[in-house]
């Protein structure tokens, strides 16, 4: 692992236990400290997580790959965990961070996803993976709405909407930025990702 994969997985393991083991006046009245002590858990697993499953990186460009996807999910993961510490908050000043990341994720996944399927699978064909990447990213859209309403509806979080109104606006809008993030990611894909070796 690269130093800065090496600091996202240890930033997390630490906020974790922060949220774990602090006081509950420490957090603002939004925080489900618990869950959330979960969840950064969960961004260090999944940071390491394609190091566990594709281990055989056996050429210099399939390693290139591999590092590459886990240095863009930990870039998302942090963008998240920033929201979450507030800068979720910024649409009360006019900017909307989270249309920002539904804009700024999509694209980044379709982005490492089409880069480490054409080069570690050696996908022949560039528009196989560009199309297995987009429609992955697409589906994991919509899952994450889901992932909001089930997190709210049984836990109690305030995860749709702004914490917990216009939901229904909202969520339209995630789409949509999901949407354009994702023609953006297809776009900077077939301009960048043969080239980037």
């Amino acid at each position: 692992m690269n130093k800065f994969i090496k600091f996202s997985v240890i930033a997390f393991i630490a906020g974790s236990l922060i949220l774990f083991f602090g006081k509950g006046n420490w957090f603002p009245d939004f925080y489900n400290p618990k869950f959330m002590g979960v969840i950064g858990l969960l961004c260090a697993c999944l940071i390491i997580l394609p190091r566990l499953v594709f281990k055989s990186a056996i050429s210099e460009i399939k390693e290139k790959a591999l590092t590459f996807l886990q240095n863009i999910l930990a870039i998302i993961l942090l963008l998240n965990a920033a929201g979450a510490l507030g800068l979720f908050q910024l649409y009360k000043i006019g900017f909307e961070y989270d249309k920002f990341l539904h804009f700024i994720v999509p694209s980044l996944i379709v982005i490492a996803l089409t880069y480490f399927n054409y080069h570690w699978y050696d996908i022949q064909k560039f528009g196989k993976s560009l199309i297995l990447s987009t429609i992955l990213v697409i589906v994991g859209g919509f899952a994450w709405e889901l992932f909001e309403f089930l997190g709210d509806s049984i836990l109690k979080t305030q995860m749709l909407g702004y914490y917990g109104k216009f939901i229904s606006e909202d969520t339209f809008w995630d789409l949509i930025m999901n949407g354009l993030g994702s023609i953006a990611g297809i776009f900077i894909s077939i301009v960048k990702v043969k080239k980037f070796h």
